[in-house]
């Protein structure tokens, strides 16, 4: 290791370089206008639709409700539309954002000035990884506290009833008291952004084995919409839990009348496997990379 890196300061320079990096390209900040394009067109969408089908679907599990106002609220509308976030949105932010880190900076030529400075290549990836892991963090938060703050100003606070198909809790409907909606949000958000890190690890792994930012987008989420679709298949239920896809869901179990707390613990622990495992190999294998431009 350098002389320079055991200096106490070493860690918090490369930290502040590679946030100056990210913060300075413009595709970093576009998902979070994306976000509240799509927050805005939602409650758009809600102010014209009577949730016909929602309210046909708790008629069925023996709930009634006369008209939407009656369940239709911002913890509601917050709390079911996390999914095109976590599921859609987020995973491509993410992608993009990671595959910038190494095969961008490979493709632009940066990368080799980088690594002139007197640093190891793991530091540098792990300070990458840092970075992407406060990204997640950061549009992860954005995401559901704008859905949730735009949500709640235009349909006020509620009672929420969700049903559980919805978010993979079997049958029947949950109930959350008006007073635990914000904490179940909360630990959506803690989740969720731990399942997008997973993705970062993942992608920043990919990205060190690519040459090209685009080509690390197009593989990560070739991988994560590929085996995404592998959980639609009943018969493959056997292979639900080696997915990586299948542990980043787990924010879906926070919507629960009684949160699984159990099945939560098992996938935080996978998920800090996955991001072990993926990081480590990032690692080695960028130790070995040539990089020539």
């Amino acid at each position: 290791m350098a002389e320079s890196e055991r200096q106490p300061g070493a860690w918090t320079a490369l930290f502040r370089f590679e946030w100056t990096k990210m913060a300075g390209r413009r595709i970093t900040w576009v998902p979070f206008i994306v976000v509240l394009l799509v927050a805005t067109i939602i409650v758009v969408a809600v102010h014209n639709s009577e949730f016909k089908f929602p309210r046909m679907a708790f008629e069925r599990e023996g709930k009634h409700f006369g008209n939407k106002s009656e369940f239709v609220n911002g913890y509601f509308v917050a709390s079911g539309t996390l999914w095109a976030m976590f599921e859609m949105l987020l995973p491509i932010f993410i992608s993009v954002a990671s595959g910038l880190m190494v095969a961008g900076e490979v493709e632009q030529g940066t990368l080799r000035a980088c690594l002139i400075r007197p640093v190891s290549r793991a530091r540098l990836i792990l300070s990458k990884f840092a970075m992407l892991w406060v990204y997640a963090m950061l549009i992860s938060l954005f995401a559901v506290s704008t859905l949730t703050l735009l949500d709640v100003a235009n349909f006020g606070r509620g009672t929420v009833y969700l049903m559980n198909g919805q978010f993979h809790n079997g049958e029947g409907y949950s109930t959350i008291t008006v007073d635990e909606a914000p904490i179940r949000l909360a630990w959506a958000w803690l989740l969720g952004s731990l399942g997008m890190t997973v993705l970062a690890s993942l992608a920043l792994l990919i990205s060190s084995l690519v040459e090209t930012a685009a080509m690390s987008y197009v593989v990560t989420l070739s991988v994560y919409f590929a085996f995404m679709i592998l959980r639609q298949f009943p018969f493959l239920e056997w292979m639900y839990p080696y997915l990586f896809v299948t542990h980043m869901l787990r924010w879906q179990q926070v919507f629960f009348s009684e949160i699984k707390w159990g099945d939560i613990y098992v996938s935080v622990i996978h998920e800090f496997a996955y991001i072990v495992t993926f990081l480590s190999a990032a690692v080695m294998l960028f130790k070995e990379r040539d990089i020539k431009s």
